[in-house]
């Protein structure tokens, strides 16, 4: 049971990063299609009133952390309740994408995207997660019944 907990500490944390990469790509690939010869980030952007320049670990470690924390409540709530469906996981990372980009001003200079894309890349995020932790979700395992004795 032990050995369960700590691999469960390893690989929700794995699915996290290669959901957040996926995510990303997906981002990428989108405004790639949309926006032609547009950055997909600009040299210079003002978030939060702070000047920016932004580039893809930038991006990391600030959009990062406003869509972590809606996907720790996700994934506590998969392991704590053994969800292992890919549906389960593509509807939580689509709205713990969609939750920080509501949150942002309307004034955000670059690249703005539509709900759609946010939600699409969110939604491939899950997925992500889905294949490398959220598969064999939660601590209990299913443990075949016990042959019936003959007795």
């Amino acid at each position: 049971m032990l050995a369960r907990i700590a691999g469960r500490l390893i690989m929700a944390p794995l699915g996290f990063v290669a959901g957040l990469a996926v995510g990303f790509l997906t981002l990428a690939l989108i405004s790639s299609n949309h926006f032609g010869d547009v950055l997909l980030f600009p040299d210079e952007v003002a978030l939060f009133g702070a000047d920016l320049t932004l580039g893809f670990w930038t991006a990391a470690f600030v959009l990062g952390p406003f869509v972590g924390a809606p996907a720790v409540v996700a994934v506590l709530i998969g392991e704590l309740f053994a969800i292992r469906s890919f549906a389960y996981y593509a509807l939580a990372g689509a709205a713990t994408a969609v939750l920080p980009w509501a949150a942002l001003p309307s004034g955000v200079d670059g690249p703005l995207f539509s709900l759609a894309d946010i939600a699409a890349c969110g939604a491939a995020a899950g997925l992500a997660h889905w294949l490398v932790a959220g598969r064999c979700a939660g601590v209990i395992t299913d443990e075949p019944p016990a042959p019936p004795s003959a007795a």
